[in-house]
């Protein structure tokens, strides 16, 4: 078996046999658009698209057995795996050896996290434990298929107003993020205000909103392209969890499909969102792999 960085060659080589022979094995949301997705991030390695892509793939008697895909969230020192796509009958052997070559490179160009997203019945997550990637958060993802019509919340419902995001909106949405994510996630995700810009995800395609109720915002959701709709997420302050209906009754036209990311802390968002006919679909484990620790020197 040999691991390499992905050529042009082999990526025509994958796709001809992807449908057949490999499975994607992580969730990322560079999976979250289809087929297109992944098609963008091999491009993004052999073009100069934005941002950077890390790709290597397994070899075994001229047959590709694997790819790995990692990208940069919002800085080069964290990263995110962001496919891996695997032949079944090599899982156990291969799986190791490419967390092994992705973990090398990322310390390698200093970068200080790895982040993984894994189906919450993932077949190598004993493989990521051993590996030393940390489990911190469990997501649900909620559908809803119906008419938006008969949500109950509108706009006159709900006090506040969702407006756009500007560049300005991040200390006071790092306010609210510090009030509302638990310690333990925020340990993984950041605790300074450096810290969590770097960690956020890029936007790939996505809109941010803020709602503001009395002067303060109050709530900010991200919404991007999922395969034939729409992905919400949402972060709200405790007690103002129906202002979301109103931003996704006033953004989803028809009967567009939703889907609704949550966090396991958002015990009230997912309540409304079953109120509301969402069904949870999905859950996937948020894993954290530490590769540098910083140091500082005690004066004397």
């Amino acid at each position: 078996m040999i691991i390499r960085s992905l050529s042009l060659v082999d990526w025509m080589k994958l796709t001809r046999q992807k449908a057949t022979s490999l499975h994607e094995y992580v969730v990322g949301p560079e999976a979250w658009n289809c087929n297109m997705a992944l098609r963008k991030a091999v491009a993004g390695q052999l073009l100069p698209l934005g941002g950077r892509w890390h790709h290597w793939i397994a070899v075994e008697d001229e047959r590709l057995i694997g790819l790995v895909i990692a990208r940069d969230r919002s800085s080069p020192r964290v990263w995110q795996v962001s496919h891996l796509l695997l032949s079944d009958a090599a899982v156990e052997e291969l799986t190791p050896a490419l967390f092994r070559q992705i973990t090398g490179a990322a310390i390698h160009q200093r970068a200080e996290k790895l982040f993984m997203r894994l189906p919450e019945d993932s077949p190598i997550k004993h493989i990521a434990l051993d590996d030393q990637f940390e489990p911190y958060q469990i997501e649900r993802l909620y559908q809803r298929s119906e008419s938006q019509d008969n949500l109950r919340s509108n706009s006159e419902d709900v006090q506040g107003l969702w407006r756009t995001k500007t560049k300005q909106d991040n200390w006071t949405i790092f306010q609210l993020y510090s009030a509302v994510v638990p310690a333990t996630v925020r340990q993984a995700e950041g605790l300074s205000f450096a810290e969590w810009l770097q960690t956020r995800e890029r936007k790939n395609g996505s809109r941010e909103k803020v709602w503001e109720k009395d002067g303060l915002i109050r709530g900010w959701s991200r919404t991007r392209p999922w395969c034939n709709g729409i992905l919400f997420e949402f972060l709200i302050n405790p007690g103002d969890e129906m202002a979301i209906l109103s931003l996704i009754k006033a953004v989803i036209r028809g009967n567009q499909q939703v889907h609704c990311l949550t966090q396991s802390y958002q015990t009230q968002i997912q309540i409304v969102l079953e109120s509301e006919g969402f069904n949870p679909i999905a859950e996937h484990s948020l894993f954290l792999k530490r590769l540098l620790v910083r140091v500082t020197q005690t004066r004397l």
